[in-house]
């Protein structure tokens, strides 16, 4: 079957007599030891494109783009107007938000019908209308399943977080067959287009609080959401594995203790610059982040490559997808 597989599913390769499985989900140590290599992360998914090809990048790519477009869709049109209402009714008097999203000229919130009956004007150019086309399915699809948040805006937020974990599933899948295609490490892709891709929530909602001047309130969700991320995201994942199927969880990532050393040294870089800046959010901080962030990802990724020494196995079954 597709999902599962047995000792004798192993495939004799052509040097060594070694062995390597062409159906893969849970395995046991023993029969890692035994072949002598390190399964891929893509057999923790469904078995669709494991064959390397040109089709599987450009398909896994293009569908990655588009998870992107909706991602960015279900944050801005559903899950930051919801967040913007719960706010406006649990603190109405405070000046997080200083007026209605209901009632406000700028930026007013949308319907089912503002969002499906609207296209762009006669007068648009050929890249609006482009960029129109390739967005509706998305919009339309939305637009049928999460509630507007102008009507119940407490389900248009839980929708929206269902959609969110949902994309963040599929995300993850499309990538890691990208990055296996083209040969690039999992720890590589999880340090650089997923992790910037799957923080598009936590991007909305601090922009939520900076635009009106709160901005220790977004340092506190950007620090809350990494510690959540690390401690639940990582922690119950692992626990539920363990505890259903009896077997350790293996880390595939060589430099995993240096990358840490260097996350904590960015954070007291950041402290650093503002504490010199007086905790106050301005350009100085803003260039700090960025240029820390960019170090770190340039120093991650490299001892990634020099520290791997692992030999992947190859899961190609030789009859192929294509």
């Amino acid at each position: 079957m597709f999902f599962d597989w047995r000792p004798s599913e192993f495939k004799h390769n052509s040097y060594e007599g070694g062995y390597y499985p062409f159906a893969y989900r849970h395995v046991i140590s023993d029969d890692i030891d035994a072949i002598n290599c390190t399964l891929p992360t893509i057999v923790d998914f469904p078995n669709l494109l494991r064959q390397k090809s040109w089709i599987a990048i450009v398909v896994s790519f293009l569908v990655s783009m588009y998870l992107f477009v909706i991602l960015a869709i279900v944050c801005d049109d559903y899950l930051v107007p919801a967040m913007e209402r719960l706010c406006y009714n649990e603190h109405a008097e405070s000046e997080v938000l200083d007026e209605d999203p209901m009632t406000r000229e700028e930026e007013p919130l949308k319907g089912f019908r503002d969002r499906v009956c609207v296209k762009p004007q006669p007068k648009s150019n050929f890249c609006q209308w482009t960029w129109w086309v390739i967005k509706y399915p998305a919009e339309l699809m939305l637009a049928c399943t999460i509630p507007s948040a102008r009507s119940i805006f407490f389900l248009s937020m839980c929708f929206a977080v269902l959609w969110i974990s949902m994309i963040s599933y599929l995300l993850a899948w499309f990538l890691t067959i990208l990055g296996y295609n083209l040969n690039i490490p999992d720890a590589i892709m999880g340090l650089t287009i997923l992790a910037a891709g799957t923080s598009v929530p936590e991007v909305a909602s601090s922009y939520i609080v900076s635009k009106k001047g709160y901005g220790s309130m977004a340092i506190c969700n950007a620090i809350g959401s990494n510690t959540f991320d690390i401690f639940v995201c990582l922690g119950l994942p692992w626990l539920l594995n363990i505890c259903i199927y009896q077997h350790k969880v293996v880390i595939d990532s060589t430099a995993l203790t240096f990358t840490t050393a260097m996350l904590v040294l960015t954070a007291s870089i950041l402290y650093l610059g503002l504490l010199a800046t007086k905790f106050v959010m301005g350009k100085i901080v803003g260039c700090i982040c960025v240029i820390s962030y960019l170090l770190f990802l340039i120093i991650a990724c490299t001892l990634e490559i020099l520290l791997n020494k692992e030999n992947t196995c190859d899961i190609e079954d030789s009859n192929g997808f294509f």
